[in-house]
């Protein structure tokens, strides 16, 4: 079942959300410094980025638990809504990998910015 899954282009997928997770917190902590100090500002950058983590993981886990019977429940329902488990896991997928990289990117501002 897994002898036809691409390792390599699944890493490059990842490491690139995970790049623009980066490039979002890095954004998210300069545009932070307007408002608050840089210790605010990057402490807020990575709780944003904790959150979108911890929504991506949560969801792809419940697409995984959850997606057979929801396209088992819209074939019985005759629903045209075009939502596939396989779908849903790649979309959560990016969002883990982004909120990743955005809590990362905050760790490295605030080590840049603010200092160990």
């Amino acid at each position: 079942m897994t002898d036809d899954v691409d390792y390599p282009a699944i890493a490059r997928s990842a490491a690139r959300w995970v790049g623009i997770g980066t490039g979002v917190a890095l954004a998210a902590s300069t545009g932070l410094l307007a408002v608050g100090s840089p210790r605010e500002a990057t402490d807020t950058a990575f709780a944003l980025g904790a959150l979108v983590l911890g929504f991506g993981v949560t969801a792809w886990s419940g697409a995984i638990g959850l997606g057979n019977s929801i396209e088992r429940y819209q074939a019985y329902r005759d629903g045209d809504s075009q939502w596939t488990q396989a779908g849903a896991r790649r979309a959560f997928a990016v969002l883990t990998w982004v909120g990743l990289g955005w809590a990362l990117g905050a760790v490295a501002a605030s080590v840049a910015i603010v200092g160990v």
